[in-house]
This record gives C-alpha cells, sequence and structure tokens, in this order.
C-alpha cells in the first residue's frame, strides 16, 4: 500500500466550507467525509468516478481535476511527484463551470 496523500485546502475553500455549514451541514459533512476518506486514501484520486479533467477557463490554470460530491464540486490540483492535492475550489454546480 502506498504514503497517504497530503490535502491541502485554500482558504478561500475553508472559508467557504465553514459558511455553507451553517445552511447545509450534511452536505458539507458528506464533502468533508470525501475528502478525508476518498481523497486522502487513494493513491490516484483521478481515477475515482466522480472524478473528471477541467477543461474550459481553468484549462490555462494548469493540471486541474473536479470530483462532484452531492450538489458540490471539489476542484484541485494533483502534483503526483509529491503526492499533494491542493484544493483551489469548492463550491456549487451553479458557480462552477
Amino acid at each position: 500500500m502506498g504514503r497517504a496523500m497530503q490535502i491541502l485546502l485554500t482558504n478561500k475553500a475553508e472559508k467557504f466550507l465553514a459558511k455553507q455549514y451553517k445552511g447545509d451541514p450534511h452536505g458539507i459533512h458528506l464533502v468533508r467525509l470525501f475528502i478525508d476518506t476518498h481523497l486522502q486514501e487513494s493513491p490516484n484520486p483521478t481515477t475515482l468516478p466522480n472524478c473528471a479533467k477541467l477543461q474550459g477557463r481553468y484549462k490555462s490554470m494548469g493540471n486541474l481535476w473536479r470530483w462532484r460530491v452531492g450538489k458540490y464540486r471539489i476542484i484541485g490540483d494533483v502534483k503526483s511527484q509529491q503526492l499533494t492535492l491542493e484544493i483551489i475550489e469548492i463550491t456549487t454546480r451553479e458557480n462552477a463551470y
């Protein structure tokens, strides 16, 4: 079994989770659970079934991926050499694309 993935959340993502928790505690709990279990323990989180490579406005920002968790989208940059996933943004579907 490989090393665990290091997860880094930007301040923007942390603030979004804290703010949304008041209105949707169940949905945010699912997002946190997904980050702490599936993303953290997966040797390659880009192979998860709810993952897709981003195109469009995010394409110029580099190697970005999107994971769907309920009505939320987790947008992150996977750096394979360091086994690091930097979560850049967590948002609802309406605001993600």
